[in-house]
């Protein structure tokens, strides 16, 4: 404890001298703690998904990227934060764990597990030649392995959490991370610049938090639906309000989109439409008068930016130059960049950098591990559907609702953002993932014992004959 003070008092008077043994302690005791208690380890990893700094290493300057003398991926430079090491050394602690004592025979099948294998297989050989082609650095490597951390970390919640009370409790958490960062986003307002998760830096992501705030959004709307408690909803709702504030304020436009692909999933397959229905005519009236006016700007600026070199025209309207230069890049990888490495691609970051997830999957992938990445997408969207009609408990049914209809904004925002590699983005999501699909195996067991016991108790009792 005294070292640990000590060690944090060095950082506050400088950073740079003790920030290697910090980074080495906090990784001993993340492997410790793995080892002694999984659930542990992944509270805390849950609350680093939007609680963690980063720090970035290498890349281009500012300067040079704005002037366009570099523009691939790996010109970015390489962001780690905290819980991109606390989930590199929980996913590989955990299959280490599971090894010595013999139960990587005994993990539970998911519907997804063919389809993020050949997916991730996909993306480490592309990327392997790749790299001894000279189009890929060790850059693309780290991607790669993130890439298995996300499925891996999904594999850890569905295999560890056999327990009602435990996936409740994590779901607890992700609510509780989700208003921290609520907070903090809100506390970014008085600043005029778009609101972005915290401790990301000098630049900022806003379209990643819009992603992240409209799928916790979801979440917190399916459980309202399917909870029967005044009280607890009616906390749900301020709740609500209490993400929209700052999910407005991102300014997002790919995001506003996602929200309103997800009101839509909402209206087609919720259960209680009226209450849906009246809450999407009440926040449709009520937005132009309490939006505030740089958001409404916002919007508007994707038809009125005025006349700039370069944008594409629709009719009368000038596309602005950031949507043109995402159509733009769509039309770049199709008729450009994909023929030249139809089938593998070009490996993980070895191609130019793009704000749209497709068109790079199929960039970097090629045609097969588009295929595969769609028939992930398709994989999850099947399981999650499953889940939102078959599950029991209420809680946990909003929960698949909302996760299922926040899934289908995810699947939008995609469009504009690399949103399935992005860490604020997948770690949360595939946390819900695995919690969802847990309680489903949950129940499954529970109705297996329970229609054994009943055949057990109905089979007449046998009797035996003697001469």
């Amino acid at each position: 404890m005294c070292t640990t003070l000590l060690l944090y008092v060095a950082y506050l008077v400088s950073p740079e001298l003790v920030q290697g043994p910090i980074l080495l302690i906090a990784g001993l005791m993340i492997i410790v703690i793995t080892f002694t208690s999984v659930e542990l380890a992944l509270y805390f990893l849950i609350l680093s998904t939007l609680l963690s700094p980063e720090i970035t290493m290498g890349g281009a300057s500012q300067a040079e990227l704005a002037a366009g003398l570099v523009n691939t991926t790996e010109s970015r430079g390489i962001t780690f934060r905290l819980d991109d090491i606390m989930l590199a050394l929980i996913c590989f602690t955990w299959m280490f764990r599971m090894a010595i004592r013999n139960e990587l025979n005994i993990l539970r099948h998911t519907p997804i597990n063919q389809a993020a294998g050949l997916y991730w297989v996909t993306c480490a050989v592309a990327t392997m030649i790749g790299y001894f082609s000279g189009n890929v650095g060790l850059y693309g490597i780290f991607f790669v392995i993130k890439y298995l951390e996300y499925f891996v970390l999904f594999y850890i919640v569905v295999n560890h959490l056999d327990n009602e009370a435990i996936i409740k409790r994590f779901l607890f958490m992700m609510i509780i991370t989700c208003i921290l960062a609520a907070i903090i986003g809100m506390s970014q307002i008085p600043s005029g610049a778009r609101v972005s998760a915290p401790f990301e830096g000098a630049e900022g992501e806003p379209n990643t938090f819009g992603g992240y705030l409209m799928f916790m959004f979801c979440i917190i709307l399916g459980i309202i639906i399917h909870l029967k408690d005044r009280q607890k909803r009616f906390m749900l709702f301020g709740l609500l309000l209490m993400i929209l504030i700052p999910f407005v304020f991102t300014e997002s436009r790919s995001s506003y989109l996602s929200l309103f692909a997800a009101l839509i999933c909402f209206l087609i397959y919720a259960q209680r439409k009226a209450l849906l229905v009246f809450l999407c005519l009440g926040g449709i009236i009520l937005a132009p008068v309490i939006l505030p006016k740089n958001v409404i700007d916002r919007v508007m600026f994707t038809f009125n930016q005025s006349e700039q070199s370069g944008q594409l025209q629709v009719g009368n309207l000038n596309i602005d130059t950031s949507t043109t230069e995402r159509l733009r890049s769509w039309d770049n990888v199709i008729n450009r960049d994909f023929p030249k490495n139809p089938i593998l691609g070009v490996g993980i970051t070895g191609g130019a950098f793009l704000d749209a997830q497709y068109p790079r999957v199929l960039l970097e992938t090629g045609i097969v591990g588009l295929i595969f990445f769609i028939w992930f997408l398709r994989r999850v969207w099947v399981m999650l559907k499953q889940s939102a009609y078959q599950l029991q408990d209420p809680l946990m049914r909003g929960v698949a609702l909302g996760a299922f209809c926040g899934y289908g904004g995810l699947l939008v925002h995609a469009l504009g953002a690399n949103t399935f590699i992005i860490v604020r983005i997948m770690e949360p999501f595939m946390i819900i993932l695995g919690l969802v699909f847990a309680m489903r195996l949950l129940e499954q067991q529970k109705s297996n014992s329970s229609r054994s016991a009943t055949t057990t108790s109905s089979s007449p009792p046998s009797t035996s004959h003697s001469g």
